[in-house]
């Protein structure tokens, strides 16, 4: 039987306006983890007097550890998360999201499903506006658990291995707040790439499903944020876009990996279908962007990759577009 030794690890960077409820999301859990740690990415708004306030109210049965850093990004700060953590299972919360109350029981209940699994993640809903939406945002893709998972027999869970790659390549699905992994797992795979703003997740989840397999639970256990302050929001997409093609390239270039042919070819594809997609975005940004877009690339991936992806169109719309701020 697996142990129940479950540590949550929440990044919290200016989160006084969610935090609690983060928190009272952990509180109710049918489940309850054995500690909760929190870092203070450099927050400059009250996010640390409200935790205190809370576990003074709370008075949870679990320990809380707080602990601040100069801000240092969403990496580095999980990092230290991971690192101050002692339970051999962690799950990731992000300080703006809100777990259901069979969160953890379903993600352990996974596992025990399937003991030689490394992790388990479920579904979630987007919650704007103080309204849960209805549909649950799998859906919104292609609901690639569904498509590639394999039934566990008895159950609706299913498994999910490195078969998903080719997709999983493509962008990630496997929101971090809906995730726990072995933190066995995690040492011996590494920890965020904090050389990357963004797309951290997607880099850290293939090394990860490269190793060992996943249990999906096919339930909404998570509520994800959707507000201004999402690193996902439109006005990011050229920093994302970015943050996608160096976290494929540093997947393609990573020989540890050992990738066989088609997850090779599955790497090529999504670099260059990711790069054709982030000149469309510079290109409506001005002939400024785009031409940053190109020596970007260039940089990064070499002049062959610019050659296979430079538009026509997208050149001539550049002139017309204004520059974005």
């Amino acid at each position: 039987m697996l142990e129940k030794n479950i540590s949550v690890v929440i990044p919290a960077y200016n989160a006084a306006d969610f935090i609690e409820e983060a928190l009272d999301g952990i509180f109710k859990q049918t489940l309850l983890p054995n500690e909760v740690v929190i870092i203070d990415d450099g927050s400059i708004d009250k996010t640390c007097q409200i935790i205190q306030d809370w576990v003074s109210k709370s008075n949870p049965t679990y320990s809380v550890i707080v602990r601040s850093q100069v801000n240092s990004g969403i990496s580095a700060t999980r990092n230290l998360g991971i690192k101050i953590a002692s339970g051999i299972w962690i799950a990731f919360l992000d300080a703006d999201d809100i777990w259901e109350p069979m969160h953890l029981e379903l993600l352990y209940a996974a596992l025990e499903l399937l003991p030689s699994a490394i992790a388990s993640y479920g579904g979630g809903r987007l919650l704007e506006d103080g309204i849960t939406q209805e549909g649950m945002y799998d859906d919104f893709w292609d609901n690639p658990s569904k498509k590639y998972g394999k039934k566990i027999d008895g159950s609706s869970f299913c498994s999910i291995d490195s078969e998903i790659f080719p997709r999983l390549i493509k962008g990630n699905f496997i929101k971090p707040s809906s995730l726990m992994v072995s933190s066995a797992a995690i040492q011996k795979s590494g920890s965020f790439r904090e050389d990357l703003g963004t797309a951290e997740d997607r880099e850290f989840l293939i090394r990860l499903i490269l190793m060992g397999s996943f249990v999906y639970v096919p339930e909404a256990i998570t509520k994800y944020r959707w507000h201004n302050d999402n690193a996902s929001q439109v006005r990011n997409a050229k920093r994302n876009a970015e943050n996608g093609l160096l976290a494929i390239q540093m997947v393609g270039v990573n020989k540890s990996l050992a990738l066989t042919s088609t997850q090779m070819a599955a790497c090529t594809d999504a670099i260059t279908a990711s790069a054709k997609d982030y000149l469309y975005i510079c290109c409506q940004r001005g002939w400024q962007d785009y031409m940053g877009g190109i020596a970007f690339i260039c940089q990064h991936l070499g002049w062959m990759r610019v050659l296979s992806c430079i538009s026509l169109k997208q050149v001539v719309r550049s002139f017309w577009k204004s520059p974005i701020s």
